[in-house]
């Protein structure tokens, strides 16, 4: 049997849901995109544009390399509606990016394992497209027939010499805008043209948010999910029972706000960012050391000053990584945007606060106005 099929049968046997395989051309379209739209990019994502660069080349990360393996897994969850005054997560952040992570180490081990060089990280979105698991949609994600966007991609560049597989070229949004008109912000701009500065999920996660975007971050805390929702290709889709979920059990997607506006900074590292990084670690002595609040504190430096630009850990929790501050800032948004009159109480205890003083006192001013 070739080493693809084994490949493929590893991949299953892990629960990998789709595996494809291209050449090593450089992914001429991404490189084209961040040299005409670089002043989308530069504001938030200066500090990445060499690194994307590089990733978007195969043979700048292995320069031997003669494939590039993608996997895809997909990630819609059960929707069970919580109790109580809750904020969401995206399902990626909650599901998608833990699921493929674990996944894609193991295929990099299988190679290694049998003499070939494997290194993660290099782009993922147009190597999808070229190893046939999807067109680009509309929504400027990834649009797998039988899945949706409802999928976390992760490449692998190799110096095993694989079969490509046929990219795919089908539109599969035909006339549909239904995911541009759903962008609370205009972030999808025009089809497949996303503006980073105005997407929710980036504004969620920078330190400062304009108050005219308040109310599009409407109840959520990292991530959104608005123009996937509003997909018709992702409607019928039958969740995946038992997905692992990044975040500690009572936060997953719903994470309830009296809970996150009530951490204190112990409590946030121990409960939230400890538990995130043992399962980013992968398990073994790395978790065990991690329950060591000195090494939690020295990871999530760690994290924030050597991983940002780095396309293996999920960027949302790069830039959110022990700052408790913007977890509360979005809680306190979500309370203004939901009217949830019960967390007023909540609310008040920061209207002082230097940071989130202006984002209490709009909560406050939401809930007085009919």
């Amino acid at each position: 049997m070739s080493i693809k099929h084994d490949i493929q049968a590893y991949a299953a046997e892990i629960g990998v849901d789709l595996v494809g395989v291209t050449n090593v051309q450089p992914f001429s379209r991404f490189i084209e995109q961040l040299d005409t739209r670089r002043a989308h990019y530069m504001d938030r994502y200066a500090y990445r544009m060499e690194t994307w660069q590089r990733m978007a080349r195969p043979r700048a990360v292995v320069p031997d390399a003669r494939s590039v393996v993608v996997l895809g897994y997909y990630y819609f969850p059960p929707d069970p509606k919580p109790d109580g005054v809750s904020g969401k997560m995206g399902r990626i952040v909650t599901y998608g990016h833990l699921g493929i992570l674990k996944r894609a180490r193991l295929v990099r081990s299988f190679l290694q394992q049998r003499g070939h060089k494997a290194v993660m990280g290099a782009h993922r979105k147009e190597a999808a497209v070229r190893a046939g698991l999807g067109s680009i949609g509309k929504n400027n994600l990834v649009m797998n027939p039988r899945y949706g966007s409802w999928v976390a991609y992760q490449s692998i560049v190799t110096d095993a010499e694989l079969e490509p597989d046929e990219p795919c070229r089908d539109d599969m949004c035909g006339n549909c805008t239904k995911c541009l008109d759903a962008c609370p912000t205009g972030a999808l701009y025009d089809p497949r043209q996303l503006d980073p500065r105005r997407c929710v999920t980036c504004l969620l996660t920078s330190r400062d948010v304009p108050e005219s975007f308040w109310p599009a971050m409407d109840n959520y805390i990292l991530g959104c999910d608005a123009c996937q929702e509003a997909c018709p290709r992702n409607r019928g889709l039958e969740p995946k029972p038992d997905l692992e979920s990044l975040l500690p059990e009572g936060m997953g997607i719903y994470p309830p706000l009296e809970r996150l506006l009530r951490l204190d900074e112990a409590g946030f590292q121990e409960e939230i960012i400890g538990f995130i990084q043992e399962k980013i670690s992968g398990g073994g002595l790395a978790a065990r050391l991690l329950r060591n609040p000195l090494v939690r504190k020295t990871a999530t430096w760690f994290t924030k000053t050597f991983m940002r630009g780095k396309e293996v850990l999920p960027e949302t929790f790069v830039h959110a990584s022990g700052n408790l501050e913007v977890y509360k800032r979005n809680a306190l948004v979500t309370i203004g945007n939901l009217k949830a009159a019960s967390l007023r109480p909540d609310a008040e205890t920061y209207t002082n606060d230097p940071y989130l003083g202006p984002y209490a006192r709009w909560a406050v001013q939401q809930l007085e106005v009919p």
